[in-house]
């Protein structure tokens, strides 16, 4: 009886989990018919799950400064590839391609309070697709499947 308990609570943790895994993935929420662009200088990468965060701060036009917060891959994905903590350090001139969030969602992440040194950081939600790096290489960073980002052509595993 209790094996039967045991397994009924398992699967039931798997399909509620997998609904809510597939409902975190959407992009209903951005605005996918163009891509943005965002140069500026890396203030924070955030190495955490489920999606890694690189905070970076852009210089407008008029001079403005206005921080962005990129969504990109977690933690496992992020190890498989052999990205580190110190994968982007502050200071370092980065690119992210991506698509803005349609209620102009200004996203934080809060620093635990055993570690008052290091201040709150927001800044708008792009969910990055591209990662352009300091040296010029460009990244695959999160594949969302729309590939506005990328040169025409672009096929990649989700390309029909």
């Amino acid at each position: 009886m209790k094996a039967t308990i045991t397994g009924s609570l398992a699967v039931l943790a798997a399909l509620v989990s997998a609904g809510s895994v597939l409902a975190h993935h959407s992009l209903a929420n951005f605005d996918q018919t163009k891509a943005i662009r965002v140069k500026g200088t890396v203030v924070r990468f955030h190495k955490i799950n489920p999606h890694s965060f690189v905070y970076v701060e852009e210089k407008t036009a008029d001079g403005q400064t206005r921080r962005w917060a990129g969504e990109g891959p977690g933690v496992l994905h992020l190890d498989r590839n052999g990205i580190g903590e110190d994968f982007l350090k502050p200071g370092d001139e980065v690119e992210m391609c991506g698509y803005a969030h349609k209620e102009n969602v200004i996203w934080q992440i809060v620093t635990p309070n055993a570690d008052r040194r290091t201040p709150n950081l927001s800044g708008r939600l792009l969910a990055v697709e591209l990662l352009v790096m300091p040296d010029g290489r460009e990244l695959s960073w999160e594949d969302y499947g729309k590939h506005h980002c990328f040169p025409p052509g672009y096929r990649d595993m989700h390309s029909k």
